[in-house]
């Protein structure tokens, strides 16, 4: 009988043992679980490296993701932004490319016009473009040429004719205001000055405020913008042209290219959609080359969701005169990037006689 009743006592003693050590593999299976499905971007900081100084369009744009793109994203990380001008963007995107971790917390706001330095063979290039991670990008922003009005340079005409070429400020060769201002000189046959060395869009402004430069090629959102949102109500530049086709609603009745190229430029018109084909992904966003694919749907996905943002829509109309509506996935912007950088060689000879220098 006590065998019998120590037999039963000790079999409850390992049950009630085997329910402990039961209950306890359970909760540290949870807990394992738990810290399992923990967001990756939890508790962590995303940098926006800025391939340009502060003040410019791409600046102020890296800013403005930077301060809803964490929202979106699961785990909600912080957000750090830093600016790495230079070059044009090269130097950014050569340490971007090269030197960053592929681990999804470090993010280029791209200077759009860099493909084209790949094209041409720039020693200075240390990236293939259509390598990137592509994030995706907001906005379409057409180009425009306008000069200061004290110069002779009111018109393409004036310009052609004028005794001394109009001098524009420049940050680089692989600018997209070199590359629009060579083009137009391209299309029309006349000589220009370009001006490099400028650190940023703000310093060319600066640069013709002081007289150093006549001219800038800019995008169009740029009038909405200081200075040059004074500029415009004080008459103090004259806008020359404009990309087109469709004219920009922010700009004052300007001709197009193709309403004023004559004849003998149509070889180097039909190179813009080449090489004015950022004007469609005018706010590029991308991580390093090798980001694991289900990272780079993370962002592609948190990157979308951000601008569906009421708020951030809101904050992008005020700043970029963004219409809500023009954007290109990760998916569209790495298939527009591929295609418009794999060209055959007639036509990369042809970049190079655009981009050399003025």
């Amino acid at each position: 009988m006590i065998g019998r009743e120590t037999h039963k006592g000790g079999g409850n003693g390992d049950v009630a043992i085997g329910w402990v050590i039961l209950i306890a593999l359970i909760g540290a299976t949870s807990l394992a679980q738990a810290q399992g499905s923990k967001p990756f971007y939890e508790g962590k900081t995303v940098q926006i490296v800025v391939a340009s100084g502060p003040g410019a369009s791409t600046d102020i744009s890296a800013r403005l993701v930077g301060r809803f793109l964490g929202k979106h994203v699961p785990g909600n990380p912080n957000t750090l932004v830093q600016n790495m001008p230079g070059a044009g963007g090269l130097v950014a995107a050569n340490q971007i490319y090269n030197l960053a971790k592929p681990d999804g917390l470090t993010i280029l706001a791209v200077t759009r016009s860099n493909y084209l330095d790949q094209m041409v063979d720039k020693p200075e290039v240390r990236f293939d473009f259509r390598k990137f991670a592509w994030i995706g990008s907001f906005n379409k922003s057409p180009m425009m040429v306008a000069c200061r009005s004290d110069t002779p340079y009111k018109s393409i005409a004036a310009m052609r004719t004028a005794k001394i070429p109009p001098r524009f400020g420049q940050s680089g060769t692989g600018s997209i205001s070199y590359v629009f201002a060579n083009l137009v000189s391209k299309i029309f046959d006349m000589r220009i000055k370009n001006v490099l060395g400028f650190g940023s869009g703000r310093e060319i402004d600066l640069g013709m405020e002081r007289g150093e430069a006549d001219c800038r090629a800019t995008s169009d959102v740029t009038v909405i913008r200081p200075p040059w949102n004074r500029w415009v109500k004080e008459n103090w530049i004259t806008f020359v042209l404009q990309q087109g086709p469709e004219k920009s609603r922010l700009l004052p009745p300007v001709p197009t290219v193709i309403e004023l190229a004559p004849p003998e430029g149509a070889p180097f018109v039909d190179l813009m959609n080449v090489m004015l084909a950022y004007t469609e992904f005018d706010r590029p966003y991308a991580a390093p080359p090798g980001l694991p694919k289900e990272r780079l749907q993370i962002l592609r996905e948190s990157f979308e969701r951000m601008l569906k943002d009421p708020e951030f829509a809101a904050e992008a109309k005020k700043l970029l005169d963004w219409d809500g509506a023009t954007y290109l996935s990760g998916e569209q912007l790495q298939k527009k990037i591929e295609a418009t950088v794999t060209q055959p060689p007639d036509v990369i000879k042809r970049v190079k006689e655009v981009l050399e220098e003025s």
